[in-house]
């Protein structure tokens, strides 16, 4: 399948050829290359539902804050992964005007990958213009309606990690998304409890608890409730010591990793892992990624019941 990797992330794509602008092609990094040859190897053989139509996905990275070095491997496994599965096909970018209603509605899916802060921000070349200033923040709002008519007209929203490290005070896209981040206290392995064994999204860990090394957030006591979202993984926070249980502030003591949740007509997936390179190359997060991917793309049916009813 075609794939569509925009001038802003040529650095991803190895096979993108120069726009005519350029003398010559972006000199590849052997670094990248090597981590790519460990994606192509974990990629999954194929999809767990068969696409009903032709899928398109958006996957957005623009950062307006911290920035993931994972970003290009991360977009580049995504990609991957639908080109050899079929299951969609990716346009990546950090264009912004990709929001604009006229150009989403191409789109099945759009999938923020480790974005941060108000991404949707235009830069503002005079910030003392008032006019200027103005101009752009009605920019902003219209592409955050766009977004949000988007998911709840019937698209899907998939998010990996920092995805909730976005527009934190935004409340629509909170609860698209799940999540506001609020901390990430564990850096070093943890153990994961697979909450929905029986979940199709969850197929990949076989009803398996596991242990993982990523940067595990915690988030905001008002999001990621389980009175919103229907668990697939969460820490398993009884298996920790004494002083990693320590760093856990939640009121409610949960603390999920990864979810669905629909939002009008819409599906909604995101899994916080993806901080670390290595993620990107793990096979089975991968084919949980792409069962997530299909859920929200509406490909795969899930229940997607609020854990606490």
């Amino acid at each position: 399948m075609k794939r569509l990797v925009l001038p802003l992330l040529l650095g991803v794509a190895t096979a993108v050829a120069a726009t005519a602008q350029d003398k010559k092609p972006a000199t590849p990094d052997p670094k990248l290359a090597g981590m790519v040859e460990k994606v192509e190897k974990a990629l999954p053989e194929s999809a767990p539902a068969k696409p009903k139509a032709a899928r398109n996905i958006l996957v957005f990275s623009k950062t307006a804050g911290f920035r993931h070095s994972s970003i290009a491997i991360g977009t580049r496994a995504i990609t991957l992964m639908g080109d050899k599965t079929g299951a969609y096909t990716v346009t990546a970018t950090e264009d912004e005007s990709f929001f604009e209603p006229e150009k989403l509605a191409k789109f099945d899916a759009v999938f923020m990958l480790n974005t941060t802060n108000d991404c949707f921000q235009q830069k503002v070349a005079d910030k003392n213009n008032k006019e200027q200033v103005e101009a752009a923040k009605a920019r902003e709002e219209l592409l955050k309606k766009s977004l949000v008519d988007f998911v709840s007209g019937g698209k899907g929203l998939i998010g990996v990690h920092a995805a909730t490290d976005t527009y934190k005070n935004w409340k629509e896209y909170n609860q698209m998304m799940g999540g506001a981040f609020v901390s990430h206290p564990w850096h070093k392995p943890v153990p994961v409890k697979v909450v929905d064994p029986k979940s199709p999204v969850n197929a990949a860990f076989d009803g398996k608890d596991f242990v993982i090394a990523d940067e595990i957030y915690m988030f905001r006591d008002d999001t990621a409730l389980a009175t919103d979202r229907h668990y697939l993984l969460a820490m398993d926070i009884e298996k920790m010591d004494a002083k990693d249980k320590a760093g856990g502030k939640r009121k409610d003591g949960s603390y999920p990793i990864s979810w669905i949740n629909t939002y009008g007509k819409g599906r909604c997936f995101y899994c916080s892992l993806g901080h670390r390179e290595e993620i990107y190359w793990n096979p089975t997060v991968l084919k949980h990624y792409l069962a997530g991917i299909q859920y929200a793309l509406g490909d795969l049916e899930a229940d997607a019941t609020p854990a606490s009813k």
